[in-house]
């Protein structure tokens, strides 16, 4: 049976920050039971992974689909149950099943897309827009020091298209943003993913100044801060992360002991978002790194620099001979960073041959 193969660009369950099943029920068709049985499955996967995928991928990428993910249905599917199996005239049977499709972040489908290369190595380093505007209270507070603070957590971690926009539009409550809206903002500043959100500070009562002998000419102020932020994905159009945090400040001036707690907030609210966008990203991802050496000393030298780079989580040598190195780097960044992050781990003088979606091909000296 043809079928029009429909692919999702993983690009949800790469963000999703948690574990996903996909529960469907579906029909397959054949010539036996068997093979009817085994056309659902099929739909059964190709139903979880959707319909968002665009032409111009599906095209490109329909072959090894049909020949690498779908030839494989069964092993995607945790669970499944028949509930109905029919003959029909012509002797075609019909096969009807309820099944769970592991899509999770870690599953083996989304393994196999990655291994695949379906994954563009844009949505590895997406463009980030962040909009949080800042209140003390009553009154607005200029060059937001929370929003500051967090894309500065994102752009630490690796991600280099990170865009403040500031006061470039306005919302009078972001969070309150409809869909519609944070998709024509992420399109006016040509962003993958949103950050949205709204923070406050307020003063803290100093109790502390009523005690004897207190210098009042000394006296600093106490503030609090709370940031609330969301995260939209433009390719699906959901919001898959949403969390508040609190900061406080203190200082001889009120205004910086508010910047100060926003930036505490902002801070935390950046590692957060960095750990939906990367975390389960870096536990799964494998990069090849292929290393030319005069000899094994200068290979050494690689791995100790690989090592030594933020989000790298096992660096494992699969390979080695005749000056040639092949290095398996768990690492939840783009290739272009990694490559530029170990340029700076280490004194050795390093030649970039080539460069791919997974792979690092480096000539060191």
């Amino acid at each position: 049976m043809k079928r029009t193969i429909i692919f999702v660009f993983a690009m949800l369950l790469m963000f999703c920050p948690a574990a996903l099943a996909k529960n469907v029920t579906v029909t397959g068709t054949g010539m036996s039971a068997a093979e009817a049985e085994r056309d659902a499955m099929r739909a059964a996967v190709e139903s979880a992974l959707g319909v968002l995928v665009d032409s111009s991928t599906l095209v490109q990428n329909a072959a090894v689909i049909r020949d690498q993910i779908y030839t494989q249905s069964r092993g995607f599917i945790t669970n499944y149950t028949v509930t109905d199996r029919s003959q029909y005239v012509g002797n075609e049977w019909r096969v009807t099943i309820n099944a769970t499709v592991d899509d999770s972040p870690d599953s083996k489908l989304m393994s196999e897309l990655t291994r695949l290369g379906i994954i563009d190595l844009q949505l590895r380093n997406p463009r980030i827009a962040v909009y949080i505007p800042e209140t003390h209270i009553t009154r607005a507070i200029p060059d937001p020091a929370g929003e500051t603070a967090l894309v500065k957590a994102l752009i630490e971690a690796g991600f280099s298209n990170v865009t403040e926009v500031g006061t470039r539009i306005n919302y009078p409550h972001p969070l309150s943003m409809s869909a519609a809206q944070m998709t024509e903002a992420a399109q006016k500043f040509g962003a993958d993913i949103m950050i949205v959100g709204e923070a406050f500070s307020e003063d803290i009562e100093d109790t502390s100044r009523f005690l004897p002998g207190r210098n009042k000419t000394t006296q600093r102020q106490n503030c609090r801060a709370r940031l609330e932020a969301k995260m939209f994905i433009l390719k699906t159009g959901q919001i898959i992360a949403s969390d508040g945090t609190y900061g406080t400040g203190r200082d001889s001036s009120g205004a910086i002991a508010a910047k100060k707690a926003l930036a505490v907030a902002g801070k935390r609210m950046g590692e957060y978002f960095v750990s939906q966008i990367t975390g389960l990203y870096t536990n799964r991802q494998e990069v090849e790194v292929v290393v030319y050496g005069s000899d094994f000393s200068k290979i050494n030298l690689v791995q100790s620099a690989l090592e030594k780079v933020r989000g790298v989580k096992g660096v494992r040598l699969s390979n080695y001979s005749g000056g040639k190195a092949v290095f398996a780097v768990m690492y939840g960044g783009s290739p272009q960073n990694l490559f530029n992050e170990m340029q700076g781990m280490t004194t050795a003088n390093f030649d970039l041959r080539e460069i791919s979606y997974n792979t690092i091909t480096v000539r060191v000296h």
